[in-house]
């Protein structure tokens, strides 16, 4: 049982492809490239910051393919943005999906929901959660970006809502608590980790992780 659902996650994964913001879509190897550059850019710029001559440098390629793949730079980076949140939202896909596979009891998978917890609340993770932040802000004014985010968003609440309701089959989780709730608080207080990102005087990291344990262990 625990293999086939495994199994069954994985599909979904699969064939849940990211969205994408581009009128000129689908894969090309000039387009390809034009996405690598500005996602490696993404990493260590600002998207306002960075240029078409960046990115015409970084990829190698004329200024008019870029035009031919896209309208504009500002589409261009649309989907580099949307492709960069697509991957994490496949990384976390997978990470939860494997909770319920390795664990056999609730004990089990709280642990292993745990884990997984601990790894997203690190403070290393500060750069991946401003990006996030960012992202938001970006898709306020821009609908085009916002419809893209809302797709990926959307596939990640959807796959968690379904683990969890899964446990809850398995007697692994209280079945009072409303499966896309528990999807978005379980998202909500890994983001949530910006608020204390940003001051001067930060919270002791051992508190925050007991006190993240103890809410898995009595609100899950």
């Amino acid at each position: 049982m625990l293999y086939n659902y495994s199994m069954a996650t994985a599909k979904k994964i699969s064939t849940l492809k990211p969205h994408t913001v581009s009128t000129k879509s689908g894969s090309h190897p000039t387009r390809d490239k034009l996405l690598a550059a500005t996602v490696q850019l993404l990493a260590t710029n600002l998207p306002q910051n960075i240029t078409a001559q960046m990115v015409l440098e970084l990829s190698g390629i004329s200024r008019g393919s870029l035009y031919y793949h896209f309208d504009d730079v500002s589409e261009l980076l649309e989907v580099a943005l949307v492709q960069s949140f697509a991957a994490l939202v496949d990384k976390s896909l997978v990470k939860f999906a494997q909770i319920l596979e390795n664990a056999r009891n609730r004990e089990d998978m709280l642990s292993e929901l745990t884990k997984v917890t601990d790894a997203t609340q690190k403070k290393s993770l500060r750069a991946i959660r401003f990006q996030r932040a960012r992202l938001i802000v970006f898709g306020e004014d821009n609908p085009r970006l916002a419809a893209a985010l809302a797709c990926e968003q959307q596939r990640l609440t959807d796959a968690i809502t379904d683990l969890i309701r899964e446990a809850q089959n398995r007697g692994w989780m209280f079945k009072g608590v409303d499966s896309r709730s528990a999807a978005v608080l379980i998202q909500a207080y890994t983001l949530g980790m910006i608020v204390d990102d940003i001051v001067n005087e930060q919270m002791n990291q051992e508190d925050w992780t007991a006190l993240i344990h103890r809410l898995i262990q009595q609100v899950f």
